[in-house]
């Protein structure tokens, strides 16, 4: 099996904006498709054309985790304003401070990150090393035959159910780490702006109108139970292959 992994980004003044990213894990045979298909995502995104697009091959030579897919429910809320209620309320519900979601927010959108960011669920303490890259999740896939059934149901939901399984795959990747108690999410599309909370309790919950259209904020947090090994928990998160089923 391959990990297949595409980042893409413009130059702008003295840093790079992330335009889009998008990986997954194949077979030898299904290489050349994958990369034609990450080459035209990443020319093709509404946020512009990119002016360096990485695409990385690589052998996965450790055992594949299976880990089940999250449940799928929706929020449909009335404005950013209800969403971000409705967030306090579950996220609160699951014992994460208002601090921490406080710092969440603040981090999505004030601060230019290339990956996730690790909140410490009580005191908002930003607990990865490197705050500028922030964390990546990596090296994952969803079971084609999952994939298959859940696009039935995600089509009646979104106009974008490719979007939609992407995100569930990470999530759910996210939410097998015990140490996670959960995810916060808002894409960085302005065009998109449905986001979702998610974990292994909750499952995968999106929320309609989380930011207004054309806002380019976006990022992700995930809310960690401490104290943790954060090195193994970064190695799980970027490093460890898993497949959802």
């Amino acid at each position: 099996m391959w990990s297949v992994r595409m980042r893409a980004s413009q130059k702008r003044a003295n840093e790079e904006r992330h335009i889009s990213g998008a990986e997954g894990i194949f077979e030898y045979e299904g290489i050349e498709r994958a990369v034609k298909k990450l080459l035209r995502r990443a020319f093709e995104h509404s946020r512009g054309r990119p002016d360096r697009i990485v695409i990385t091959v690589e052998k996965i030579t450790d055992e594949i985790t299976i880990i089940p897919c999250l449940s799928l429910d929706t929020y449909f809320a009335s404005s950013p304003e209800n969403a971000y209620e409705k967030i306090f309320e579950i996220l609160g519900s699951l014992g994460i401070s208002e601090k921490a979601i406080n710092r969440a927010f603040e981090v999505i959108k004030r601060e230019s990150m290339r990956g996730a960011t690790l909140i410490d669920s009580i005191s908002g303490e930003r607990l990865e090393n490197d705050k500028a890259r922030g964390v990546r999740v990596s090296r994952i896939q969803m079971d084609k035959r999952r994939e298959m059934k859940l696009m039935r149901t995600v089509r009646k939901l979104s106009t974008e159910p490719q979007r939609v399984l992407e995100a569930m795959t990470v999530a759910s990747k996210v939410a097998s780490c015990p140490e996670i108690i959960a995810e916060l999410c808002i894409s960085d599309n302005p065009d998109y702006t449905t986001g979702y909370i998610a974990s292994s309790n909750l499952g995968y919950l999106r929320i309609t109108n989380i930011k207004t259209k054309g806002e380019e904020i976006g990022g992700r947090a995930f809310f960690v139970k401490t104290p943790c090994d954060i090195e193994n928990l970064i190695y799980y998160l970027e490093r460890k292959p898993v497949l959802v089923i």
